[in-house]
C-alpha cells in the first residue's frame, strides 16, 4: 500500500484530496512546469546578484497576483486566515 505525501495531494474547496486521475496528471504536469521555470528563474537572479529574501518576497508577489488574477485571491485570504 502507498502512501501519498502531503507535496502529492491536492485538496479540493472543501479540504478533501482530489481524486480524479485527469484532474491529478494536469495538477502534477502544470507543478512541474512551474517547478521547472521557478527554478531557472531564480538561478538567473541569483546570478545577477538578486538578494534571496527580495526573490522570495517577489515571488511570493507573483503568485499572489496570479491567483487575484484568477479569482482565487479571496478564496485564498480566507484560507490564510484560518
Amino acid at each position: 500500500m502507498s502512501h501519498l505525501s502531503e507535496e502529492q495531494v491536492w485538496l479540493d474547496r472543501e479540504g478533501q484530496p482530489i481524486s480524479c486521475t485527469g484532474k491529478l496528471r494536469v495538477l502534477r504536469e502544470n507543478e512541474e512546469e512551474l517547478r521547472q521555470v521557478l527554478r531557472d528563474a531564480c538561478a538567473d537572479a541569483l546570478l545577477m546578484d538578486v538578494g534571496p529574501v527580495f526573490l522570495r518576497h517577489r515571488m511570493e508577489r507573483i503568485l499572489a497576483d496570479a491567483m487575484l488574477e484568477s479569482g482565487a485571491g479571496e478564496a485564498a485570504g480566507k484560507e490564510g486566515a484560518e
